[in-house]
């Protein structure tokens, strides 16, 4: 990975104050909802966006001041942007897509045409929700896991990354153990994403759109988050929660654990053939 080989030329700070910049960056988030952000629109969804975004954004600025680094050190990249952003998209729709025609097909939810949404909140929605996706992103992949790896390894920087994401989501509405097992499992493909395409970008985008298409486009909730207005309304036909997701939304399904499993595995498997294609060139 790129970034990873510019943190080591450049060295890198000590694990303590990155992952005090990470804890920092977890109550900053607390604290502009609890005191700012629901205080001045409601307990909502926006509110919630709001903060995760601001703090976000004031922890990539302090990182990117103090460490006097590029994006470059971040995860992007000045080539095959066009290409990132494409896998990026394509695999938002097709995971989500895939994961509610599933659904459907099985007779598990109906969706119709929602009536009663509100079209400037619906572009409010968009736009913060594939903001705080992708900066999300950045925080964690960009950010943590590229300096976790510039000190131990790619491997053990994916599994902490990965856990401290876990932690992080655990703020969330939790209602099954299957959506904390759900939010490692997530983490640790999307590790392997970036790793496999060395651009933030293609991860990025991905999270932004699934957040997007199955929370604003399709009205399930957002990682236990109701969305107030969406395009279509998502109703359950059957109780299996286990298959919907419950009020998680289908990041907490059974079918998105099996899913991002398949996935992880062909992630996995192509980073070794382009292990193999690489020695073989240099032979």
């Amino acid at each position: 990975m790129k970034s990873v080989a510019l943190l080591k030329n450049k060295g890198v700070m000590n694990f303590t104050p990155i992952f005090l910049l990470i804890i920092a960056y977890s109550f900053m988030q607390g604290i502009l909802f609890e005191y700012v952000f629901k205080s001045l629109v409601g307990y909502n969804i926006i509110s919630v966006l709001c903060s995760y975004i601001f703090s976000a954004g004031i922890l990539l600025f302090f990182v990117k001041y103090f460490e006097n680094t590029t994006y470059d050190y971040f995860g992007f990249s000045k080539e095959n942007n066009l290409v990132a952003i494409k896998a990026g998209f394509g695999l938002a729709i097709f995971s989500v897509v895939g994961v509610v025609a599933i659904l459907l097909i099985s007779n598990n939810i109906s969706l119709t045409l929602s009536n009663d949404f509100k079209i400037s909140t619906i572009i409010i929605l968009i736009i913060l929700v594939l903001i705080q996706g992708f900066l999300e992103e950045i925080v964690f992949r960009g950010y943590l896991m590229t300096r976790l790896a510039a000190k131990k390894g790619k491997w053990v920087a994916i599994i902490l990354s990965s856990l401290f994401y876990l932690v992080f989501r655990m703020s969330n509405p939790i209602t099954s153990k299957l959506d904390l097992i759900n939010i490692f499992l997530i983490s640790i493909v999307m590790s392997l994403l970036y790793w496999y395409f060395d651009n933030i970008l293609v991860i990025a985008i991905f999270h932004a759109f699934w957040n997007c298409i199955s929370g604003v486009i399709l009205g399930f909730n957002i990682s236990g988050i109701r969305v107030s207005d969406s395009l279509f309304a998502v109703k359950a036909i059957s109780d299996k929660q286990i298959l919907i997701g419950g009020s998680y939304g289908i990041e907490g399904s059974i079918i998105a654990t099996v899913f991002f499993a398949i996935l992880g595995l062909l992630v996995y498997m192509g980073l070794y053939l382009k292990m193999f294609r690489r020695i073989a060139k240099n032979k």
